[in-house]
């Protein structure tokens, strides 16, 4: 059986992505696409959202932190008025 074989090139979109996440690291998808369209690069939002999300997938996820001893915690109470 043949399967057709993808012959796109991304690695132009990838540097882009890069570029932005260093510059901007706590921007979203949103940020870097209308920073990209401000450039004047007339670029797919479909192809550029597939790209983001296979760069998420290999970036190693945050943990929460976990707390060790929640009744310990300094909680005040709220002033009332």
């Amino acid at each position: 059986m043949w399967y057709y074989e993808n012959k796109r090139d991304d690695k132009e979109f990838i540097d882009k992505l890069n570029e932005l996440a260093q510059k901007h690291p706590t921007r979203g998808f949103d940020n870097y696409y209308g920073r990209i369209r401000n450039e004047g690069l007339r670029w797919n939002r479909k192809r550029v959202l597939r790209i983001y999300r296979l760069m998420l997938a290999k970036l190693a996820s945050k943990t929460k932190k976990e707390i060790t001893n929640p009744g310990q915690r300094d909680i005040k109470p709220t002033r009332r008025y």
